[in-house]
């Protein structure tokens, strides 16, 4: 029998009801889930674009100049999305679009462009409700920034299996 530890159970049960109490729905990009940063526009092997989904606010995904830049993001199966929410730095202009075929080819604006004001404070976390949608993969295209660089620590997408 497949079962979790004790601990691990109890903590995936209380994750569940705090989740349900405050009306959370569960990240569903998460590496710890079976997510995937499967491409990015930028690489710096100090900074690698999986670091946006590992779930440590200490860690990011760094650009290397010019815009626009994206990533993609791979589910294990089809999941459906109702929120996405970012940690970042330096992004003025986001979108985000999603594709439900077994291979990347073809997406649609999930939401965006939102301009992210910079507050002068660095780190910008933003917030989008959108329509509920089912996919395979999302795209996060930042078409420009606040510097020549921008940073992702985080990219969370609400919603279910």
């Amino acid at each position: 029998e497949n079962r979790l530890p004790p601990r691990a159970e109890e903590a995936t049960r209380t994750n569940f009801i705090v989740n349900q109490r405050f009306n959370r729905m569960a990240n569903v990009a998460s590496s710890s889930d079976g997510a995937k940063a499967i491409s990015a526009t930028s690489s710096d092997s100090r900074f690698p674009v999986s670091n946006v989904i590992d779930g440590d606010s200490k860690t990011c995904w760094v650009t290397t100049g010019l815009y626009p830049q994206e990533f993609i993001i791979a589910f294990p199966e089809s999941v459906s999305i109702a929120r996405i929410r970012t940690q970042t730095r330096n992004v003025r202009n986001i979108t985000v679009e999603y594709c439900d075929q077994r291979q990347p080819t073809s997406f649609e604006t999930l939401y965006g462009p939102v301009e992210i004001k910079d507050e002068g404070t660095g780190l910008q976390i933003e917030s989008q409700q959108c329509k509920q949608t089912s996919c395979r993969f999302l795209k996060v295209k930042i078409l420009s920034g606040w510097s020549d660089f921008a940073v992702v620590y985080s990219f969370e997408a609400e919603g279910g299996m």
